[in-house]
């Protein structure tokens, strides 16, 4: 970003110039000056500017980003603020929970990718074009500088999903993720409780993490219906029990939970499942190495053979954002 700067200044701005541009630094004859800062706390922070601009935010340190926030400070006509660039890498990442941020206060978001870059296409069949499937002929009415055949060859090299999150910015790829076969197109539709099925309660244990309870149906064609969800930090396992048997007073049939539960913690000398039954809430479990459980999961959500048999209410977005 700043050689873009300084290669434009040098060609056509060079009067303006207020003595020797640096590898990282200029200055110009009204006073403004520009500065390129590494992505580090000490970088960041003592700097007091009314722009910032940070290009890749997706791959900042959060520590840094945060630091970054108290820098911009406004002086008479020039009002402070930040500016901020990045593909979308990651699904929840960072860039997503500030362009979530910016659409809650109204702050301006600007989306492009190849197609308002491409160059014009002039000389191509549509029909034999490798990017046709993507483009449906708006190169012909393209007025870009980015190369077809380079774009091209970078669709051939690359997968589908890198394809579409790097050039297509249209969603995170999720190639590291766990459970790469969830989508919510497929696995998250209007369901409730249904008084004819059993009901389930599955519970992972935590503090400052939080203690999770889902609630489950199932079929008899053996379909998971996650119909409901209990979330909450640092809240004493009384209270948690409160909460998750209030949620729904119909019979239970099984409450599983993580075998870890089992272990004795050494102040009180209890299980938190020996705790969790004598407050009204029998559990059980097996050990099971982790990758059963994953595969477990994974044959639910995309089976080798026939649909999905896994499916979330839309209205529990933290299962949602886990998957």
């Amino acid at each position: 970003m700043y050689e873009y700067l300084r290669s434009g200044t040098e060609q056509g701005y060079a009067h303006h110039v207020a003595g020797k541009v640096t590898a990282s630094r200029c200055r110009f004859t009204n006073g403004s000056a520009v500065q390129v800062l590494a992505q580090s706390q000490s970088s960041v922070r003592g700097h007091h500017v009314q722009r910032l601009r940070c290009d890749e935010v997706e791959l900042f340190d959060r520590d840094v980003w945060q630091a970054a926030q108290f820098i911009t400070q406004s002086v008479p006509n020039i009002p402070a603020h930040v500016e901020v660039f990045s593909t979308m890498h990651r699904p929840f990442g960072l860039m997503h929970e500030l362009i979530t941020q910016a659409r809650q206060d109204g702050a301006p978001v600007f989306h492009w990718c190849l197609w308002e870059v491409i160059e014009r296409c002039t000389d191509r069949a549509c029909s034999r074009c490798p990017l046709w499937e993507d483009c449906r002929g708006r190169a012909k009415q393209a007025n870009g500088y980015y190369p077809i055949d380079d774009a091209i060859a970078q669709k051939r090299r690359s997968s589908r999903q890198a394809w579409q999150t790097e050039m297509l910015c249209q969603e995170p790829h999720r190639e590291d993720s766990v459970f790469s076969e969830f989508h919510p197109k497929v696995h998250v539709r209007p369901i409730g409780y249904d008084a004819n099925l059993p009901l389930y309660r599955a519970l992972d244990f935590g503090f400052a993490n939080p203690l999770a309870c889902l609630f489950i149906q199932v079929d008899e064609e053996e379909r998971v219906y996650v119909i409901d969800e209990h979330l909450k930090s640092r809240t004493t396992l009384a209270e948690h029990a409160r909460l998750i048997q209030a949620r729904y007073p119909h019979p239970v049939e099984v409450t599983y939970c993580d075998p870890a539960g089992r272990q004795r913690r050494e102040i009180t000398g209890t299980a938190v499942t020996q705790e969790l039954a004598a407050l009204g809430i029998p559990t059980r479990s097996r050990p099971s190495r982790i990758i059963e459980g994953v595969e477990s999961i994974r044959n639910f959500l995309a089976p080798a053979h026939g649909p999905t048999r896994l499916l979330v209410s839309p209205k529990y977005e933290h299962l949602i954002r886990a998957f």
